[in-house]
């Protein structure tokens, strides 16, 4: 994935949870209160939202979304 592109996040279960915009991977920064703080997570811009969500990636995968 690169930055920008239009995605799916999908949980381990098989169900997409949100869509949106792909803005890169990373560690969080201790502000954010990550929930694993010391897990790669996903940044997405989620369609509708006005700030980033951080979705850890070993529990979480991105697929392109429909266009």
């Amino acid at each position: 994935m690169n930055s920008g592109d239009r995605v799916r996040v999908v949980g381990q279960d098989g169900n997409v949870i949100a869509e949106g915009t792909y803005h890169g991977t990373g560690i969080p920064t201790r502000d954010l209160n990550a929930k694993h703080p010391t897990f790669q997570h996903f940044a997405i811009l989620v369609d509708g939202e006005q700030s980033l969500r951080y979705f850890p990636t070993g529990f979480h995968t991105l697929i392109p979304a429909r266009q």
